[in-house]
């Protein structure tokens, strides 16, 4: 689906951490209007949540609404509007969801299955023009409905009644779970959207809420936004802070300060700062959900030479990439998938370790230098010169720079060239798979599943930059999707094998998984950070201890 291309951008939505920022002082101070004030890094588009994509606008209207599930952390979610997590039935294509009883929107209104069912219609019809709309797919005819072909009202959601919701699904979805802990998914007031049209969203006031909090002093052109307690969500009683204030800060260094007056609770870090303030008490750091890589354009002979795209990984150090040049806490990776995206449900151990293949990012500047021989000799020529391509960020940029010194300094006879260019004519060159050999990228992935990485290297999918293309690999991601789509075990047995395939194939160079650095008051307890959805702050309390 075009749309998600968006999530190519680096900036694009935060994945993953369920980190939770506990510490002594467990017990929370017994003054009941506790606040705290949290950095937010741009302005934000809107509240409307079938229509927002900027991680913004995900964190305030997270805290300010909430669906079925909620993200527990990184990989398990737990029931928030729903009474209990579903075990679907049907061969694992219908969720049956009962909602809690007495559910109220903020204004008062009575929240029913109804709720969930107009959302949902509303995100599949095309008029809408949702963004994530194709997170919705795996429901029943929400692609005739996508593309025109069926009505809304066939999309594979009924309300039983007031608080039962059935949802029919085309085929077995174990990510299901994480699509209903998400923003498209979460419900909506008919009545409400109804009465303000267009102009649902647009502000604090043309906006009703059915989560731990309610936003305050809201419009499009607003630098900072209130956070209030709802006293018509179920859950309130566990909700400690009185008021949070969200602050834009778009130069980080303007964030550390006022962190370090104490006029923020909780910033994130640019680079360099991530690197100079690890011995702060505050500092904290978790994945971000991100895995960057250099896509081979293999409609290029070049490219398809296996000798050449070994040499130039290992030509690559990239612990000195991540330690020298990015410097914001990300980690060398082990394959397509970054950390905290599946563990193995026999072992619990972390994807990443099981599916490692180590010569795929390895560092041998000598082994790199006799593949290159060969592979020049393969293709006929002792000269290569590559164009690589690469959007105009500075991360990108930095580290482009850094694969064209390291692969020019140890392969005789290459010219690499990087080409940077503005976000979307970067992604459109890689589009039309023309213009370039090497294409700089990055996936963040909107919720924990391995399915959004392995996408990326199955042949024809419309994100495969490079049109990488391997039948073995196919097979495997195929059954992943397929035959053993019910099977928790056996799919994760398949995209192993799909990642072993694709790394010792080189189907692509995997530089670095990123990671969100942050500075968090200590006295800042039970803040957490879920699936696609930024910062939580439904458990968080403040104390006097530090």
């Amino acid at each position: 689906m075009p749309n998600q291309l968006k999530r190519f951008v680096g900036i694009s939505v935060v994945l993953v951490s369920g980190l939770a920022l506990a510490g002594c002082g467990r017990t929370a101070d017994a003054s009941p209007q506790q606040s705290a004030t949290i950095m937010e890094q741009a302005d934000i588009s809107s509240l409307d949540s079938t229509m927002i994509t900027d991680v913004g606008a995900l964190e305030t209207v997270n805290n300010a609404e909430e669906g079925l599930y909620r993200m527990k952390n990184s990989t398990t979610v737990e029931p928030g509007l729903a009474t209990a997590i579903v075990s679907p039935t049907a061969n694992q294509t219908v969720y049956t969801f009962h909602l809690r009883k007495g559910l109220k929107w903020s204004n008062g209104d009575a929240l029913t299955a109804k709720d969930f069912v107009y959302a949902w219609r509303r995100a599949v019809t095309p008029s809408t023009k949702a963004a994530d709309a194709y997170q919705f797919l795996p429901i029943k005819n929400a692609q005739a409905i996508e593309k025109g072909k069926l009505s809304a009202d066939k999309l594979g959601v009924q309300a039983v009644n007031a608080t039962t919701l059935r949802v029919t699904l085309t085929a077995p979805t174990p990510y299901f779970k994480y699509l209903v802990a998400s923003v498209p998914f979460l419900p909506l007031n008919q009545k409400v959207v109804t009465k303000y049209g267009q102009g649902y969203g647009t502000s604090a006031k043309k906006t009703v809420y059915d989560g731990p909090y309610t936003v305050q002093n809201w419009t499009a052109s607003s630098t900072s936004w209130t956070l209030k307690k709802n006293p018509n969500y179920w859950d309130r009683r566990h909700v400690k802070l009185a008021t949070v204030k969200f602050q834009v800060a778009k130069s980080p260094q303007t964030a550390l300060s006022l962190y370090q007056s104490k006029k923020l609770d909780n910033i994130v870090l640019s680079g360099q700062q991530a690197a100079q303030e690890k011995t702060n008490p505050g500092y904290l750091t978790y994945p971000s959900g991100e895995t960057d890589y250099l896509a081979y354009n293999f409609n290029h002979k070049a490219m398809q030479n296996r000798n050449i795209r070994r040499a130039l990984s290992l030509a690559i150090d990239r612990q000195s990439l991540v330690d020298d040049v990015l410097k914001n806490g990300t980690k060398v990776p082990t394959g397509m998938a970054p950390a905290d995206i599946a563990k193995n449900p026999k072992t619990g151990r972390d994807f990443t370790q099981d599916a490692k293949v180590a010569s795929a990012v390895a560092y041998n500047p000598n082994l790199a230098k006799r593949y290159w021989a060969k592979g020049l000799r393969q293709l006929g020529v002792n000269r290569l010169t590559l164009n690589l391509v690469c959007y105009d960020v500075d991360t990108f940029k930095n580290a482009a720079e850094y694969v064209q010194a390291n692969t020019e300094k140890y392969l005789k006879g290459l010219s690499l060239k990087v080409n940077v260019q503005p976000k979307v004519q970067a992604i459109t060159t890689m589009q039309k798979k023309q213009g370039y050999d090497i294409g700089f990228s990055n996936w963040i992935a909107s919720y924990p599943e391995l399915n959004e990485f392995f996408q990326l290297l199955n042949t024809n999918n419309y994100n495969n930059a490079g049109s990488y293309s391997n039948a073995a690999f196919d097979r495997a991601y195929t059954r992943a999707n397929g035959v053993d789509a019910g099977s928790a075990t056996r799919r994760y047995a398949d995209f192993k094998q799909a990642n072993q395939i694709a790394m010792t194939d080189q189907a692509v160079a995997v530089l670095n998984q990123g990671q969100i650095a942050r500075l968090n008051n200590p006295q800042l307890k039970g803040v957490t950070y879920a699936a696609a959805q930024g910062i939580s702050l439904k458990t968080a309390y403040k104390t006097s201890q530090k």
